[in-house]
């Protein structure tokens, strides 16, 4: 089954592109005795088989072998939280994954628990093996591995990275049963067209996923110092955020006028000046009523006292994450810790 499709489609183009490889490793092959049987009855009783913990030990040790030793091992099972796009995110950043698909009852909780590095689901549902839900995965992770997609805007630019459904989508013609293509995505007006698209996200996350806005943040990001800050700041603000706004605070007047940032917004503060005065001016005439904010430090080596930015934002009423430096950091790396760090506060 995995063969199949990994040799299927996309998966399938970017394996014969080289671009991704899916080896397979049948736990039949490790069978201790001559029948090659890797499953026996369950201790205590009770209906199917289980999956002996030998067989499955050295299946892995075998793959460790040809990945590596600190290669993360992935057990599909449904007594896991949910995969989600920040766990995909976050395994589309190793070289190598290990992934153990189980059968039957289970396998025997004894190796699972020598072996095991990430339980991962796909659903609150059984499924008589864990194939499906690791091409569900593996799917999901090759996405952004670059080159795997024709258009690599498609795996960046997703509206789930703001935990919001996407918006609709249409194409030609323009009248089809008659209904209309909305009006605002002829217009040409990229900027209307954002705005309409956030909002019909937010529209169909109300409907249709409720759960997901206690979760979700909108995100700004305030930024001061130099031109490299301004550019960091935009860069680590549209990987954050499909709809982050960006505030320039280098301008007098946003300095000088109040603002009051809400609980379900999550601020970052950009900046290379080295001290904590800056921050301290800049942030004079903001207040929070309890929403997140990260201080984001550009440079190579650390700011004045990190703790003391800390204090600054939590005397303004923030809840204060721990300070970020960037430094030589891949910015789309810094995003996820601060996605990861602040997902649902």
């Amino acid at each position: 089954m995995i063969r199949d499709a990994a040799n299927t489609s996309i998966m399938g183009r970017a394996v014969k592109n080289g671009l991704i490889s899916v080896n397979t490793i049948n736990i039949r092959d490790f069978s201790t005795n001559t029948r090659m049987m890797v499953d026996d009855y369950p201790y205590g009783g009770g209906a199917g088989m289980v999956m002996e913990a030998e067989p499955v030990f050295r299946a892995v040790n075998a793959a460790k072998e040809q990945c590596g030793g600190n290669t993360r091992v992935i057990y599909l099972t449904p007594q896991a939280r949910v995969l989600d796009q920040l766990k995909v995110e976050e395994l589309a950043r190793e070289e190598e994954l290990i992934i153990l698909c189980g059968h039957y009852e289970g396998i025997d909780d004894r190796v699972l628990s020598e072996v095991v590095t990430d339980n991962i689901s796909i659903g609150d549902y059984v499924l008589t093996g864990g194939e499906l839900g690791a091409l569900v995965l593996m799917d999901a992770v090759s996405r952004f591995v670059p080159g795997v997609l024709n258009n690599e805007e498609s795996s960046r630019f997703e509206s789930m990275k703001d935990d919001l459904l996407e918006y609709p989508h249409y194409t030609r013609p323009e009248v089809w049963h008659g209904m209309h293509v909305p009006e605002v995505l002829l217009s040409g007006d990229h900027v209307k067209i954002e705005e309409w698209r956030h909002e019909q996200s937010l529209e169909r996350t109300r409907q249709r996923r409720p759960d997901l806005l206690a979760v979700s943040r909108t995100v700004r990001t305030v930024f001061f110092g130099s031109a490299e800050a301004a550019d960091t700041a935009a860069q680590l603000n549209r990987e954050v955020s499909l709809y982050g706004e960006l505030l320039d605070y280098n301008r007098n007047k946003l300095k000088k006028s109040r603002r009051r940032f809400k609980k379900n917004e999550l601020v970052l503060f950009v900046t290379d000046v080295p001290d904590v005065e800056g921050l301290e001016a800049v942030t004079a005439n903001i207040r929070s009523d309890g929403g997140p904010a990260v201080p984001v430090y550009i440079g190579e080596g650390p700011a004045d006292d990190s703790g003391k930015c800390e204090s600054i934002l939590s005397d303004r009423g923030f809840r204060t994450e721990k300070s970020m430096r960037i430094g030589g950091r891949d910015i789309s790396e810094v995003s996820l810790e601060i996605r990861k760090g602040t997902r649902g506060k």
